[in-house]
């Protein structure tokens, strides 16, 4: 029964996600244009793939070419009233041009991106059309780096950058509700370059999948990436451990993320002993008594979560630390393997306009 029911539901979902895409591919609803070049990151499924540290190193390279990126996200998980603004400056998170410690409600994925790219303005809001211009107005943003911004059509974009995990499916993942996809595989049609994520988890299968995605979009550049490891971050003193320590730890794992399969074959890479594995679904709102039973449990060296994870509990984990051990949280930074430079040059030609 509930099978039937979701499958109903996919058709449901499946017919508005044609309408809409038609509507846009023929021209029947028009995207905001905005005066500077925008730089789209987004993906088929719903989490999993790596967006957050990929829009990171989008907007990392057009800083380094000496432009100035604006970051726009969505903000999912978030309670804070929209629009706004978070910035890293001195050391510091700001929102609106205050202090950002404490303010209840952050969402965390934008929090993360203004950490990993400090100075860079990350406005926050649903109406991308309306932060971009915030962003060029108030921020002087020559370019913008649209965050999860693949099926936000509003808007114009002069580089759609799709992700695809390396461990998805040649023929993909059911749509919602029944599955993970957002879109079919055949939406990468769309797509100016695609970046095959996690590439490390899935080599046998690596080449299969690039020539499956240059057989629907020949003319998109493709590259590969992996999600690795570069410090292990003190969930209390916020001292840096190298990741290669893990390999001297026994710990549970903790994680609210789309890809908790990833998590755990990245610290079981790193050499730790996996005692356990606490999974929630994506971005979810730990709670003080959720975390006191976790701290209160458990053997071993300690719990280990991820980055984002930690913008959620680290006031709890500050607040009550677990009663043995220490939790360490993993900073991951994306890197390319394969067809960098040809990202490169299709990242330039945006500025060609």
């Amino acid at each position: 029964m509930l099978a039937g029911i979701l499958q109903s539901g996919v058709g449901a979902y499946q017919l508005g996600l044609g309408v809409k895409n038609l509507a846009y591919d023929r021209q029947w609803a028009c995207p905001a244009r905005l005066p500077c070049p925008v730089v789209s990151v987004g993906n088929l499924t719903v989490g999993g793939a790596g967006k957050t540290a990929c829009t990171a190193w989008v907007a990392e390279q057009l800083r380094g070419w000496g432009k100035r990126v604006g970051i726009l996200s969505r903000g999912y998980g978030g309670s804070i009233p929209t629009p706004a603004v978070l910035m890293q400056r001195d050391g510091r998170l700001w929102l609106n041009g205050r202090p950002a410690q404490g303010i209840a409600g952050l969402p965390d994925e934008p929090q993360l991106l203004a950490v990993a790219v400090p100075g860079a303005p990350v406005l926050i809001g649903a109406r991308r059309e309306q932060t971009g211009r915030h962003a060029i107005e108030q921020h002087q943003a020559e370019v913008l780096v649209l965050d999860d911004g693949f099926q936000h059509r509003r808007l114009h974009r002069d580089c759609d950058l799709v992700l695809v995990q390396a461990r998805m499916p040649l023929g993909g993942w059911p749509l919602l509700p029944r599955g993970p996809m957002r879109e079919p595989l055949a939406s990468l049609r769309r797509a100016d370059a695609v970046i095959l994520t996690k590439a490390d988890q899935s080599l046998p299968v690596l080449g299969a999948l690039e020539e499956r995605v240059r057989a629907i979009n020949p003319r998109a550049v493709i590259a590969a990436a992996v999600h690795e490891p570069v410090a292990l971050v003190d969930a209390v003193s916020g001292a840096e451990t190298p990741p290669d320590q893990a390999a001297q730890l026994r710990v549970h794992l903790l994680s609210s993320i789309g890809d908790p399969e990833g998590f755990e074959h990245t610290l079981q890479r790193l050499g730790a002993t996996v005692l356990s594995h606490e999974s929630y679904p994506d971005h979810h709102p730990y709670t003080a008594e959720e975390w006191r039973r976790l701290a209160g449990a458990g053997d071993g060296d300690g719990w280990v979560t991820t980055e984002k994870d930690l913008v959620r509990l680290g006031p709890l984990v500050k607040a009550e630390p677990p009663r043995r051990g220490r939790v360490w949280a993993v900073r991951v930074r994306m890197r390319m393997v394969s067809g960098e430079q040809v990202l490169h040059d299709r990242l330039a030609r945006v500025f060609a306009r």
